[in-house]
């Protein structure tokens, strides 16, 4: 009777297994919660977009970085780079972004930090293709850093095996070096290699035509230049090369004495082209050597209504004087020369006046304010577009700027300064991750013991122990073939009345009382409770050993996620330690990164700054020059008058 009495299985087995869940719910939502967060810090020719990749892109690291790298934010993929090789994310490509790498760094002018990363792929184990690629790289180092030799024999090492989209700028880079070399012959066949659709074609048929003109081949170097002939849907750069192909031809007509053939070519350059100052110049001494005068000093005098910083507006203020004081008009020519004297004077006043604003730091805060709002923050500025100032150092930074040197020494500063930007915004941050490592300090101490407490108190609870009771319990009355195990709250209620039931009945003596309807009464009632288990018999087992299941599953995960809390917190009191230290190490490197990035500013700064006073001192010789010719030219006019009146008054 006593198995009876203890028989309530299906609803205990159902709050067990909701406790013991409820808990390892619990212990799991603690262990994820503690978590620190850690940043990772994310932030010119390149690879032909349409080219097809050697082989596919195993790894999304290498994918992340080309991204970047095809946007021509090298600032970015190599940042990108760095952190996926730390993180071991990086083993399937790892000759191609050391490629890249070298690439990169070629574009930011680090030049020999590219010439290590490009000899030490030589000497590696590399496809041909991928070989090639490398010298190609290598060799254009080699040739930035004047190298010609060295350059020159990489590239004829790598041609039979260039992917097509490297072999018209290969092409370029070898002629140029011919042409160095003083090998007007190979620099033209190599130029001729250049498809004429390629970007490059436009600029190789230029070179060629000019290389030809220059060795003497007049009618080849012609039929090239006609083929730099604009059409309506021509862009300006085509429209440009157009104007200085007709110049080149012109000043070489003008050269050989061909004054006519001179001004047929001189004519065809845009009037409002960046060469129409040279142009106008030239057709002036085309006209006065040819005797025409009347239309030499019209061209000159048109060109003196244009910007007398000029050069060209200055050479036609001395060449117009001189045509006066040739033919005869000795009095417009003094008025010239003194004009130009003046011109003259003005414009190296004004070149001393630059020269102090530059020392006065003027180029600093000019090149802060102006210098970092686009890599093609110039573009405009090289077909003339210059914003007018009362600095006058503005005129001469058109010129400056359309400079190779000058763009270099830019893009080298514009890279320093995001650097410098993404460093400061960086800093910023660093108080935002000392915080949060506070809070998730704070937060691991407030959690730590209540996890302990519910912990302590489910073991004490003794759960398992009746999990266990109840699974023996379970098993005999199966074994035993008990239907009363499978009885709900309410069949087992009416077991218990009918087992008081029967106890009274026991109770009272068969000798004085018969009990046998009674008895029967009971049985009856009894064998209907027991029947109604017994059709139900197959659900409510299979209910039974389900909950039971669940209820052990439950243990067992609760033992498993116990397990992993005391694991964790072998660990837990330590994990936080030292990242205040990092944190402190990192600003550090950041505030000295900063210092160093400041040095590399300034030498960029002094260095375009150099590039613009080297301009501004040659400007001022040539100024020196024509003032001088002026001066004597006034002198000359003045002592033949002074004479002529002497000699007047002699008479």
């Amino acid at each position: 009777m006593e198995l009876r009495r203890t028989g309530v299985g299906v609803k205990q087995l159902s709050s067990i297994r909701k406790i013991a869940c409820a808990a390892g719910l619990s212990l799991l939502t603690w262990g994820t919660s503690v978590s620190y967060a850690e940043e990772a810090a994310q932030q010119q020719k390149i690879i032909d977009l349409n080219a097809v990749p050697a082989r596919a892109i195993k790894e999304l690291a290498y994918g992340e970085v080309l991204y970047d790298y095809y946007q021509e934010n090298y600032f970015a993929a190599l940042t990108r780079l760095n952190v996926a090789e730390k993180r071991g994310e990086i083993i399937e490509h790892q000759q191609e972004v050391q490629l890249l790498r070298g690439v990169m760094y070629l574009s930011y002018g680090m030049l020999h930090e590219a010439d290590r990363i490009f000899s030490e792929l030589l000497s590696s184990e590399t496809r041909d293709q991928q070989l090639a690629k490398v010298r190609f790289y290598l060799a254009k180092t080699h040739y930035l850093n004047g190298n010609v030799d060295l350059s020159k024999q990489h590239l004829e090492k790598a041609l039979d095996f260039l992917p097509a989209n490297f072999l018209d700028e290969s092409y370029l880079i070898q002629a140029q070096l011919a042409y160095e070399q003083g090998d007007v012959t190979a620099a033209t066949a190599y130029l001729k290699q250049i498809s004429p659709n390629a970007e490059q074609g436009l600029f190789a048929k230029f070179n060629l035509a000019i290389f030809l003109l220059q060795s003497g081949q007049l009618d080849t170097a012609l039929d090239l230049f006609d083929e730099l002939y604009p059409s309506p849907e021509s862009s300006d750069v085509q429209r440009s090369l157009f104007d200085r192909a007709n110049l080149a031809i012109g000043y070489h007509y003008l050269a050989n004495n061909d004054d006519e053939t001179a001004r047929e070519y001189l004519l065809k350059v845009r009037l409002d082209g960046p060469s129409s100052h040279r142009a106008m110049l030239a057709l002036g001494w085309a006209y006065s050597k040819a005797g025409l005068h009347t239309k030499a000093i019209a061209y000159w005098r048109e060109l003196l209504t244009r910007d007398a910083r000029n050069p060209a507006v200055q050479e036609a203020l001395l060449a117009l004087a001189f045509s006066y004081f040739n033919n005869g008009a000795k009095r417009e020519a003094l008025e010239t020369f003194v004009q130009s004297a003046a011109v003259y004077g003005e414009q190296i006043n004004l070149i001393d006046s630059a020269q102090k604003d530059l020392d006065n730091n003027l180029f600093r805060e000019w090149i802060d304010s102006r210098g970092v709002f686009g890599e093609k923050v110039f573009s405009r500025w090289v077909v003339g577009d210059v914003p007018v100032t009362t600095n006058a150092i503005e005129y001469y930074l058109q010129e400056v700027t359309a400079t190779n040197e000058f763009n270099q020494y830019f893009h080298r500063y514009q890279e320093m300064y995001h650097l410098q930007q993404v460093l400061a915004r960086w800093l910023r941050q660093i108080p935002i991750y000392r915080e949060m490592l506070s809070n998730h300090e704070k937060r691991y101490n407030r959690l730590k013991p209540q996890v302990d407490e519910r912990l302590k108190n489910f073991v004490n609870a003794g759960l398992k122990e009746q999990l266990s009771k109840l699974q023996r319990r379970v098993e005999q009355g199966l074994a035993e073939d008990d239907l009363w195990l499978l009885a709900t709250t309410d069949e087992l209620e009416v077991y218990q009345d009918l087992m008081r039931v029967k106890d009274t009945l026991d109770s009272i003596p068969a000798s004085e009382f018969d009990m046998e309807e009674q008895y029967d009464q009971w049985r009856r009632i009894f064998g209907a409770s027991l029947w109604k288990i017994a059709e139900e018999y197959g659900p409510r087992r299979y209910l039974l050993e389900s909950n039971l299941k669940q209820a052990q599953q439950a243990a067992e995960e609760f033992d498993l996620q116990a397990a992993s809390v005391g694991q964790a917190d072998k660990v837990a009191g330590t994990r936080f330690l030292h990242y205040d230290d990092r944190i402190n190490e990192l600003e550090q490197e950041v505030n000295t990164l900063n210092a160093e990035i400041e040095i590399v500013l300034e030498r960029s700064r002094q260095a375009m700054k150099q590039v613009l006073v080297d301009k501004l001192t040659k400007r001022r010789k040539e100024l020196d020059f024509l003032l001088a010719q002026a001066e004597l030219s006034i002198a000359k006019i003045q002592d033949e008058a002074i004479n002529r009146i002497l000699e007047s008054t002699d008479e």
